[in-house]
């Protein structure tokens, strides 16, 4: 890797794994293999879509909104949430 994960902006010093345990009590197949390419901007809305926070628009529920959160910018990972 020529840019040793340290900042660089060589492409493959940018890439990163994203993984979550599937199970039957996630919801989430065991096994799912994502093809579609994401970016770090969809962690925290797939992530709050998962724990039922935010709406299919990443608008954040009022718990959240009423706390200063905004509409979360990205994609959700379709994949992982079912839709």
């Amino acid at each position: 890797n020529p840019g040793g994960n340290h900042g660089s902006f060589f492409r493959v010093s940018t890439n990163s794994t994203f993984m979550i345990a599937g199970g039957s009590k996630t919801g989430i197949p065991r096994g799912l293999n994502v093809e579609e390419p994401y970016d770090g901007l969809s962690f925290a809305p797939t992530i709050f879509r998962l724990m039922g926070k935010i709406d299919d628009e990443n608008r954040p529920l009022p718990e959240l909104s009423e706390r200063g959160f905004r509409k979360f910018p990205g994609r959700v990972v379709r994949e992982i949430i079912g839709k």
